[in-house]
């Protein structure tokens, strides 16, 4: 910003009292929705030495539970192939039955984890939209 005033219009800059009023009412409303929504907050207590578990750690639980299936029939498989003889045969099976129960327990690990935010998501208020009013 130039401060020797060259290149600006007169009134350049500035607000006039009207509009400065109607900011600051503008700014009121903002201040008492906020308290509203503020208030209306429902705390919900966990019981004692209840963790809540983060986003980044369910993911990672999902996957190794996936993963560990796989990886279990896989190598029970094998071991089975080399016993019995039977080349990739049991391993194939059993890969895919290990695949099968870590969807299994990775859509049971889901249902929990949702069980356990439903109460959290029904306490939430509803937040109306600024063109709702």
């Amino acid at each position: 910003m130039s401060t020797d005033g060259k290149g600006q219009r007169p009134g350049e800059g500035e607000i006039s009292p009207e509009d400065r009023e109607a900011i600051r009412q503008r700014s009121a409303e903002i201040g008492q929705k906020l308290e509203a929504v503020k208030s209306r907050q429902v705390v919900v207590k966990r019981p004692a030495g209840e963790v809540p578990q983060s986003a980044y750690g369910a993911a990672f639980k999902f996957a190794a539970e996936l993963i560990v299936g796989v990886v279990v029939g896989g190598g029970l498989g094998w071991a089975l192939d080399q016993q019995f003889g039977t080349a990739p045969w049991l391993m194939i099976v059993l890969v895919i039955l290990g695949f099968a129960a870590g969807l299994f327990n990775v859509f049971r690990a889901a249902r929990e984890a949702q069980a356990q935010s439903e109460p959290l998501q029904k306490a939430a208020p509803s937040v109306k939209d600024d063109y709702e009013e």
